[in-house]
């Protein structure tokens, strides 16, 4: 780099991410490139100077990459890439690096949080303990050895694993993705359905299998739902997705609660449609007293903490600037995806 800056060209579609970065860039020595408030066109006028572009929510198009002479590295914030043209990056040999967002993962990890408790029964287990229900069905505590214990002494039922089960993603993006990995972690077949099918190699790389909407709601053991409230998706999951889904599946929420229908996700549970649901997130937030959920025992409720510690903005935008140091250092810059 000749001692010169390293001459970052920055998403500017948000302006908080802007300068959020571009003060952490300028602190770390890069000379930042914005195109704020000038669009597509800003973009594709910038990009001619840049080294590297660190990229958002901006569409990053074939075009514009091919007109920068000097462009040697793209770092995505976040993993799903929909907006860059990886093809293009790929025939001009310019790695695309992706970041796991701290955020996404605080949210992937609740929803597995939600499966695992509604898979293993913990809320009833943890009451039957809490409760000393032991008193009510004629049990005495035993010293416990290695041999001699009472394995689920309180008759807990529908106990399952999720090894083996499979689970459908509304919503493979960023979120849906960090889902998608635990999932295969824990042995499970994953399912998704969006309005636009990723391509075979990201498929591939999340071992995920799109399926139609209506396919995908009769297949699957779990429903994980991660898409944004719109006007498309207001209660997109209703009566007619209920009556389509096994007896034995189970919803689990982290999105918003508008996508769910709640009078008809009630009318399921109590008849036996599908078997439980783990809610982050509800219509009305907190959760009305008077909604029937609040008692009902095949449910897991929680006060939406999916978005857990909120420490991705000390932890995200840092990484994202460390990768690209890493590259231009000399060293192997982690989630390259397109150049192996």
């Amino acid at each position: 780099m000749n001692d010169r800056p390293i001459r970052l060209l920055l998403d500017s579609a948000k302006q908080r991410f802007f300068e959020e970065v571009s003060t952490l860039a300028k602190a770390d020595g890069f000379e930042v490139l914005s195109y704020l408030g000038k669009g597509p066109e800003g973009l594709r006028d910038r990009i001619a100077e840049a080294d590297v572009v660190y990229i958002y929510q901006d569409p990053l198009p074939g075009d514009a990459i091919r007109s920068a002479p000097s462009l040697r590295f793209i770092q995505k914030h976040g993993l799903n890439c929909k907006n860059i043209d990886v093809a293009a990056a790929t025939e001009r040999g310019i790695p695309v690096a992706t970041l796991p967002l701290f955020r996404n993962v605080a949210v992937a990890e609740h929803a597995f949080a939600l499966m695992i408790a509604c898979a293993h029964r913990i809320i009833p287990g943890h009451r039957a303990v809490a409760d000393a229900v032991y008193r009510e069905i004629g049990l005495e505590p035993i010293r416990t050895t290695q041999n001699e214990y009472r394995p689920n002494w309180a008759k807990i039922e529908g106990v399952m694993e999720l090894m083996g089960a499979s689970v459908g993603i509304i919503g493979l993006g960023d979120i849906g993705m960090e889902v998608a990995r635990r999932c295969r972690a824990f042995g499970m077949e994953v399912f998704y359905n969006q309005r636009q099918r990723h391509t075979p190699d990201i498929e591939d790389m999340y071992e995920a299998r799109f399926l139609p909407f209506e396919a995908l709601l009769e297949t699957i053991d779990y429903l994980v739902l991660v898409l944004p409230h719109t006007a498309a998706t207001d209660g997109l999951i209703g009566a007619a997705a209920f009556a389509r889904m096994k007896p034995s599946a189970t919803l689990i929420n982290v999105a918003r609660g508008g996508v769910v229908d709640e009078d008809a996700l009630v009318v399921a549970l109590q008849s036996g449609q599908i078997a439980m649901a783990g809610l982050d997130v509800y219509r009305e937030e907190p959760l009305p007293a008077a909604s029937p959920l609040r008692a009902m025992p095949n449910v897991v409720l929680a006060p939406h903490t999916g978005g857990g510690s909120y420490r991705s903005r000390e932890l995200d935008r840092p990484a994202g600037l460390a990768n690209i140091k890493r590259f231009f250092g000399g060293e192997r810059a982690e989630g390259i995806i397109n150049l192996k």
